[in-house]
């Protein structure tokens, strides 16, 4: 299996399975990718071994396999494939699944209702595969079901140029060769610059702009477009609207595990307010 044909790992349950389906199959549309739709269940009961685990851990499979009948019916007629884990937590059968799938696997997972608002926002679930996730994650805004799905035309990276921002421009752009996406790479220019105590101040920020615009250029391939926002960071990043991209790649923290996620203090919070998916890709 290539990185390209691993598969998009649809975790399913709760209110917000429509949400990470629609998403998975908006994406299998444009890429190609398969998905796999997982609902995990726990395993072993706490009360130990003998009749007792195996009629808990049964109960807890017949439940996962009517919540996953959900999803097969959503996605009758297609090539997806359903399938129920046992595992001690969600997060730990997740990255199992991630692992199992191979490089390249893909998870999505859904945000917390947000009464009423579509942006994203990580339950427990999402905060903990964030930590050391062996593949990129999706977070998809709540009720994103609800919100108009045309093809897939464009994918925003936040884009530095540290290592982390480097792995998540290289995420993106595989991605968009994947889609057919047109690329944007974005920068905010932060509000907390230092400003000079002589001289201009107006021209010293334009100075900078020009400096920030310069790097983005830099890098810039042909045909991909660069934006710079005013900051603050999370809160530019945040509204950044579904007409804007359809998702927003960011890096991971720039210390850690190699090829593993780990939320920085930016991807962290930008996961409890950005309105379009966000896919938080592995560190370099």
């Amino acid at each position: 299996m290539t990185e390209r044909s691993a598969p998009l790992i649809a975790a399913y349950k709760g209110a917000a399975g429509p949400d990470v389906l629609t998403f998975a199959s908006r994406w299998r549309g444009a890429s190609g990718r398969p998905i796999h739709v997982v609902t995990v269940y726990p395993g072993a009961a706490p009360l130990g071994a003998g009749r007792m685990d195996v009629e808990w851990v049964a109960h807890n499979r017949e439940e996962a396999e009517a919540v996953l009948d959900e999803a097969r019916t959503a996605l009758a007629g297609t090539d997806a494939e359903f399938r129920t884990l046992a595992a001690d937590s969600a997060p730990r059968g997740l990255h199992e699944a991630m692992e199992a799938a191979g490089p390249g696997a893909v998870a999505v997972v859904g945000s917390r209702n947000t009464r009423g608002i579509r942006r994203t926002s990580p339950g427990s679930t999402a905060d903990r595969l964030l930590t050391g996730a062996p593949g990129p994650v999706v977070i998809v805004p709540w009720d994103y079901e609800e919100s108009p799905q045309p093809p897939v035309g464009r994918i925003a990276v936040a884009y530095i140029d540290t290592p982390d921002g480097r792995a998540a421009l290289t995420a993106a752009r595989a991605h968009a060769a994947e889609t057919g996406a047109a690329i944007d790479l974005v920068t905010v220019l932060p509000d907390t610059l230092v400003r000079p105590s002589l001289g201009e101040p107006r021209r010293f920020a334009e100075e900078q702009r020009r400096d920030y615009l310069a790097a983005l250029e830099a890098v810039a391939r042909d045909g991909e477009r660069v934006r710079l926002l005013d900051g603050p960071v999370v809160d530019a990043l945040g509204q950044v609207q579904p007409e804007d991209a359809d998702l927003l790649v960011c890096g991971s923290r720039g210390y850690g595990p190699a090829r593993r996620v780990l939320l920085g203090g930016v991807s962290a919070r930008l996961l409890k307010v950005a309105r379009v998916p966000v896919m938080v890709v592995p560190r370099a």
